[in-house]
């Protein structure tokens, strides 16, 4: 029975989802999402039975998960569909074209950092160096890449398995052996 009322009402539900959504290009996902959400419901057959005896139910279940859904700011269909859209290149601010010629002006006024750039190769150098030694320096620097990529050591502590402090302790001793490494090459204060 639900199946046959989708079936007649579907051009309606896309357009309470344009409705609700204001026109938004998303009103065709929130749709089928919403219908998604109707046929797993577990008062599905409850729903079924009010049907017969009030045609409004179904439809006021279903606005109910389209609005729920699309303003709901910890909904999943916000979560995944409103805050990873595909066509967030399409919303980019217009820049002037004078506005456009002055950032470009000032970019080329700015002095490119060299010595930094150097600075982060020889890290890199140091830390590919240390990957080699299969003893401490290995282990530290293993585990400085990780907090680098995830700079949080109780995360790293539930993700490794390795108490936390010892964590700490690894990156700090990495950041003083890359510290005193680069001294030693003539790098003033890194």
């Amino acid at each position: 029975m639900i199946q046959l009322w989708l079936q007649e009402n579907y051009n309606n539900i896309v357009q309470w989802s344009n409705n609700i959504t204001k026109g938004d290009e998303l009103h065709h996902d929130l749709a089928h999402y919403a219908i998604e959400q109707l046929l797993q419901s577990p008062h599905l057959n409850h729903l079924e039975l009010e049907e017969e005896t009030n045609e409004g139910t179904i439809r006021a279940f279903i606005l109910s998960i389209m609005r729920n859904s699309w303003y709901g700011k910890k909904s999943y269909f916000t979560r995944y569909y409103k805050l990873h859209r595909a066509d967030i290149g399409q919303r980019k601010r217009n820049i002037t074209p004078a506005k456009f010629q002055a950032l470009l002006d000032k970019q080329d006024n700015e002095d490119y950092d060299y010595y930094r750039d150097e600075l982060i190769e020889a890290i890199e150098t140091l830390l590919n160096e240390m990957d080699v030694d299969r003893d401490r320096l290995w282990y530290i620097s293993r585990l400085f890449k990780m907090y680098l990529e995830t700079p949080n050591f109780s995360k790293l502590s539930r993700d490794t398995g390795i108490p936390r402090t010892s964590i700490a302790k690894a990156v700090e001793e990495c950041i003083e052996y890359i510290k005193q490494q680069l001294k030693l090459k003539g790098y003033d204060d890194p």
